[in-house]
């Protein structure tokens, strides 16, 4: 089975680019931040900035590749009988090494996505993300909290302190998706280099 990992800041367009894929090419892709969903759920939190924080941080107190085994376990259904896999939401080296010791070092392939910071606090307000970040209500829950700057500001700075920067330095390749700022990389433009990159390296 080929995986490919996706690494970026929030709302720098991974899941955007997966669904798309997803759909397309029925491609499975597994999301680890619905990890955080599933124990709001049973804890019965309230979804918002504060507890999320607080799961995110109790899960990675445990084990730094918590979400990554919880959620591929999880959903193993998913992707079982498939010869690829997208595995979307990585946030740090010691979940790319846990890939990689599950499925072989030679299967795994990282992505890294880039967005200028303003770009993507502007897109929490998209009308469809939602609908491209899986069918979660508390994905809108979270969305709303981080439509507030401070929040966003607080989660990009969390991102950055569970080693997100250190993933994304062993990216195989980036997929530039900003569309605000020159240069001007449209959704078809970064989808098509996306999707060209991953169906040609299952080919190969």
């Amino acid at each position: 089975m080929k995986i490919f990992i996706l690494v970026g800041l929030q709302l720098s367009g991974k899941s955007s680019h997966g669904h798309r894929l997803r759909e397309e090419e029925k491609v499975p892709m597994v999301e680890t931040g619905h990890a955080v969903y599933h124990e709001l759920k049973r804890q019965n939190l309230e979804v918002n900035h504060k507890n999320t924080t607080q799961v995110i941080l109790s899960l990675l107190s445990r084990d730094p590749t918590a979400f990554t085994q919880t959620i591929l376990d999880y959903e193993e259904d998913i992707y079982e009988n498939s010869s690829i896999l997208i595995l979307n939401g990585v946030k740090s080296p010691a979940e790319i090494n846990y890939t990689r010791k599950r499925f072989g070092k030679e299967n795994v392939t990282v992505l890294g996505f880039h967005a200028g910071q303003k770009t993507r606090y502007n897109r929490v307000t998209n009308p469809d993300r939602f609908t491209v970040s899986g069918n979660f209500l508390e994905k809108t829950q979270e969305d709303q909290d981080l439509a507030k700057w401070d929040n966003f500001l607080s989660r990009d700075v969390r991102e950055i302190g569970l080693g997100i920067g250190n993933a994304l330095a062993t990216a195989n390749e980036i997929i530039i998706t900003e569309d605000n700022n020159w240069p001007f990389y449209s959704f078809e433009i970064s989808y098509n280099h996306f999707r060209n990159y991953i169906m040609n390296g299952v080919k190969s």
